[in-house]
């Protein structure tokens, strides 16, 4: 069982926290022919084989096998050419994932604001499908993108792009250093979130280069800050975990994944969900808000 930390169950509370959810979140949507979203490490392995161009393929395997995963990537794109926006939308639209009980549990805990760094849309479609659409989704994109700082509603912001529009995705290498400069009101935006609100990163990794960048940078300005959380299966190296709380101020939180499917991660955060209501019942008897 996870540990909940005291101080990220009160932040949740107060909606002080901003839950980010990564791919391993979408994994667990079943769609047709019993197909799950991918990795993006599993994504880029398919693409190697379904590549229509075929030739001297091995710096790209040779990229993946190391996790160099954006240069892989732009590769890749290269080589599909104009069937690369078709072959996105063939991999994460067409098999129609439905939303699955982690989506529901991450819903629960009522954050204010979610930034969803996957391209589906499927935690969209069921926050729509439950609250008729009041929810606002922003696209890193999106000229008012900041508004999630200030603004009074409960926002879901793609961190990434969404297939609905591909020339704004954020893919590869190419596609993150020109987002940088292009959409750099956004991620000051996301650089002052950082400053006043924890984060809980569940079903993501550690490798996105932006969010690196933005956390080192926090770390380091603002040293003696309280920890953002990142949620991981048991087993992660305890070298690793004590970096990223060097630098990078991640304390990583381990769970049992039970399964290949992590069917652990939905009872730990039942349980976390369980945590946040009764922390707003006192908030409320105390009228502490």
């Amino acid at each position: 069982m996870v540990d909940w930390p005291d101080s990220l169950v009160n932040d949740l509370a107060r909606r002080r926290a901003i839950i980010v959810i990564g791919s391993g979140i979408s994994r667990h949507s079943v769609g047709e022919n019993n197909v799950r979203p991918p990795t993006w490490r599993a994504f880029l392995t398919g693409a190697v084989q379904d590549c229509p161009d075929k030739s001297a393929l091995e710096p790209v395997q040779a990229a993946i096998d190391t996790a160099d995963y954006l240069h892989a990537c732009e590769c890749l794109k290269t080589r599909f050419d104009e069937g690369w926006v078709p072959y996105l939308r063939k991999t994460f639209s067409q098999p129609a994932f439905p939303p699955a009980n982690i989506h529901e549990q991450v819903l629960q805990l009522d954050s204010r604001i979610v930034f969803s760094l996957n391209f589906d849309d499927i935690y969209e479609r069921h926050v729509s499908s439950i609250h008729r659409g009041s929810y606002i989704i922003k696209n890193h994109s999106d000229p008012d993108a900041a508004e999630f700082l200030r603004g009074n509603g409960r926002y879901i912001i793609k961190v990434h792009g969404n297939l609905n529009s591909p020339d704004n995705l954020i893919f590869t290498q190419k596609d993150y250093s020109r987002a940088r400069v292009k959409h750099s009101s956004f991620y000051q935006a996301f650089d002052a979130a950082l400053l006043t609100h924890t984060f809980v990163f569940l079903g993501s990794g550690y490798s996105d280069p932006d969010v690196n960048l933005l956390l080192e940078n926090q770390n380091f300005g603002f040293p003696s800050q309280v920890p953002h959380y990142f949620l991981s299966s048991n087993g992660f190296e305890p070298d690793r975990k004590t970096s990223l709380r060097e630098n990078r101020n991640l304390k990583v939180l381990e769970y049992d994944p039970i399964d290949e499917f992590h069917s652990g991660l939905v009872e730990e955060l039942k349980s976390l969900n369980e945590k946040v209501e009764a922390e707003r019942f006192e908030i409320t008897k105390a009228v502490s808000w």
